[in-house]
């Protein structure tokens, strides 16, 4: 907890060097409500009132300012500071990945609502959409397209309806993740949603080669964001949000791929397994 307090204080004090706040009247600083936001998501808690009782009870002497709060104002404080999720996850790629050679895409579904609530609840949920799904069952919901390195790190993500093609995503989270061009020869493994002759001769052009199989002759290394979703949903809860709308999944989707590196990051500093995250926080 302190690691992550020490990491998170650091990275935020370099984004934000004028120290400019963000509620007036508050009892935590913007560094603790960004580390508790983290620890929400590390310990596998989705209710703010269950976490903001856990955290008065075994963490009050470390974040005094919990005490009291309630769990709409650590929303709103999260709601907030949500613009700074993605560059203090950013700001610990280059030490985890560095310029990685090999790169994985793939997609998940997270579903928002059940078929039959759809017409009575889609209120806050305008941009998901119908995805088809294990045959006839569809699911209404939302598509996370995801890129990550060989070492399951996440470097960059998309949200979109579920019905969005992934092939139409591909240039789109190669350029958030910030590549170096023309430094290191790289390969882009994908399933046969990827395969496309138009995207592959674009791709070629940047130095990149897309290497789509199927499941048969799918190598090993593709395997490795599977796993990534894997720790997402089983540890995170990724897929089972208690978000309303877009932007509070939005946020929530943020903050759980944010703590989801910050555990790879704090197991590395410490010499543990890097994947074994959820020990640290048991």
């Amino acid at each position: 907890m302190i690691v992550l307090f020490c990491l998170t204080d650091d990275a935020y004090r370099l984004l934000n060097p004028k120290s400019r706040r963000y509620e007036s009247l508050k009892r935590l600083s913007d560094s603790e409500v960004i580390t508790l936001a983290l620890f929400q998501q590390l310990r596998g808690v989705e209710s703010e009132r269950s976490f903001l009782r856990d955290c008065k009870r075994f963490f009050s002497h470390l974040f005094p300012g919990v005490v009291g709060l309630h769990p709409s104002s650590f929303h709103r404080r999260v709601r907030k500071l949500r613009r700074f999720l993605e560059p203090l996850r950013r700001a610990l790629l280059e030490e985890l990945v560095g310029d990685p050679e090999t790169l994985i895409v793939d997609s998940t579904l997270l579903s928002v609502l059940h078929p039959r609530q759809v017409k009575q609840s889609a209120a806050g949920f305008e941009g998901a959409g119908w995805s088809r799904r294990w045959g006839s069952f569809c699911v209404y919901g939302v598509k996370l397209h995801l890129v990550c390195s060989t070492n399951r790190v996440p470097i960059s993500y998309e949200m979109t309806a579920a019905n969005e093609a992934d092939v139409l995503l591909v240039e789109e989270l190669l350029a958030g993740a910030a590549l170096e061009e023309g430094e290191v020869a790289r390969r882009l493994f994908g399933d046969l949603a990827y395969e496309s002759g138009a995207l592959r001769r674009r791709l070629a052009e940047s130095g990149i080669l897309l290497s789509t199989e199927g499941a048969s002759r799918r190598p090993a290394t593709r395997q490795q964001i599977e796993v990534c979703f894997a720790h997402l949903k089983g540890a995170f809860g990724l897929g089972e949000t208690l978000a309303k709308t877009l932007v509070g999944l939005a946020i929530r989707i943020a903050a759980k791929v944010t703590a989801y590196t910050y555990g790879l990051y704090v197991n590395r500093l410490l010499g543990r397994p890097q994947g074994r995250i959820k020990e640290l926080w048991a």
